[in-house]
């Protein structure tokens, strides 16, 4: 239960700091840009990944959170092997990746799963989605607003 409370935590802070960062109206002080660089890497769209090379990349040690932030702002098309699927009670569906080691991606999707369920995506599956990055609990590495590739 802490971990999903700190999986949690990290997830909300990581969606209110980009909803912040949306703000066009006010006039730009130092604290309202973007850090070096983020402007070009959200115009340079999402970077291409596998599983795990992203769960490594977003979860080294002593990584700086604002960087990442910037880093992935654009999001991430990421392809990885499938381990199960998990319907949920509102017929929702979400696909765990492997990450490496005892590392697991979760895969939201905006469809709700609609096009992974359609396709009949299973374990031992290579899927690909374009995603945004939710958080990490270290462990655990959940992907959102997700669109099946």
């Amino acid at each position: 239960m802490r971990s999903l409370s700190r999986l949690t935590i990290i997830a909300l802070s990581i969606v209110t700091m980009a909803a912040c960062s949306k703000k066009k109206d006010a006039p730009a002080s130092g604290a309202d840009k973007p850090a070096e660089g983020g402007e070009a890497a959200a115009a340079a769209g999402p970077l291409t990944m596998q599983a795990p090379a992203l769960f490594d990349d977003f979860n080294k040690p002593g990584a700086d959170g604002m960087a990442l932030l910037d880093k992935y702002r654009a999001g991430v098309v990421v392809t990885g092997t499938v381990t199960n699927t998990i319907t949920e009670m509102d017929n929702s569906v979400s696909v765990m990746l492997d990450a490496g080691g005892t590392h697991k991606m979760s895969v939201g999707f905006t469809d709700k799963g609609a096009a992974a369920s359609k396709k009949g995506v299973k374990a031992g599956d290579s899927l690909t989605a374009t995603c945004k990055v939710g958080g990490s609990d270290g462990n655990l590495m959940m992907l959102i607003d997700c669109a099946l590739k």
